[in-house]
């Protein structure tokens, strides 16, 4: 598409991989200008552009979790599937199990679509952890590898609505993954999109560093080191085999 090339494409979906040795914005190893930082980002724009999205992967994320999202499944009719409360173990299960970034703290509201006695989608809430303006944070919401659920997301947030009637609800969307699509569906406004982010990975250990992270913590306490004050967290970490890649930001979206 123009001046881009992706990896794979499938249907309306494009997969771009990678690797931190090729797409870091520290060093290039074939020569010249190493990557910029909104490179991810504009491949993303230009994906949508053209109506597509894509998926971005990076050396850190499960693969075989990005695979099953790919996958053929079986539908399923939400309207034919039983709503029920799920525990907090099964909870964690199943998003350990098919959710990118695993489970979280917090969730206080867990709701799901079960086929039988299969939980086959979930939909979970909690106190917002970054800004407290809002009632309640959409924390996570996945499908079990095997299905993909018309209607389930409707279901189940019209459930949340008319149970806790919440005044207002935000939620976070990983723009390297995801399209946003589902959060329009259900009545959600876009606030803001953030700048691309950047990432620290160690491709010897397979360790993966959030700048958020470095920043909050610093270099001494994530490694139990005692380079001491002054001493620079970005230079302690090119010094340690870590390269910065940037990720293509989060879409920040509200409900109200």
């Amino acid at each position: 598409l123009e001046n881009y090339s992706y990896d794979f494409k499938i249907d309306d979906i494009l997969i771009e991989i990678n690797p931190t040795i090729t797409h870091n914005v520290y060093i290039n190893i074939f020569g010249g200008e190493p990557m910029s930082k909104d490179y991810h980002l504009k491949k993303s724009e230009c994906a949508k552009k053209h109506s597509y999205y894509c998926i971005h992967i990076w050396d850190w994320d499960d693969i075989s979790k990005i695979m099953n999202m790919l996958k053929p499944k079986e539908t399923l009719y939400a309207r034919k599937l039983k709503l029920k409360d799920v525990p907090q173990k099964e909870c964690d299960e199943f998003l350990n199990a098919f959710h990118l970034q695993n489970t979280c703290k917090g969730q206080t509201i867990r709701y799901g679509l079960y086929k039988d006695d299969t939980l086959v989608q979930i939909m979970t809430f909690g106190k917002p952890r970054y800004n407290k303006n809002y009632e309640l944070e959409l924390l996570r919401f996945c499908s079990h590898k095997d299905y993909k659920i018309v209607g389930g997301a409707e279901k189940i947030f019209k459930y949340i609505l008319d149970k806790y009637k919440p005044e207002s609800i935000i939620s976070y969307c990983d723009n390297s993954k995801f399209s946003g699509n589902v959060y329009e569906r259900l009545g959600f406004k876009l606030k803001n999109i953030s700048g691309p982010s950047k990432h620290w990975y160690n491709m010897k250990t397979r360790l993966h560093i959030t700048d958020n992270l470095l920043r909050q913590r610093g270099f001494d306490q994530l490694f139990n080191t005692n380079f001491g004050k002054g001493t620079s967290n970005e230079e302690l970490m090119l010094e340690h085999d870590f390269l910065p890649i940037y990720d293509c930001g989060i879409t920040t979206y509200i409900f109200e």
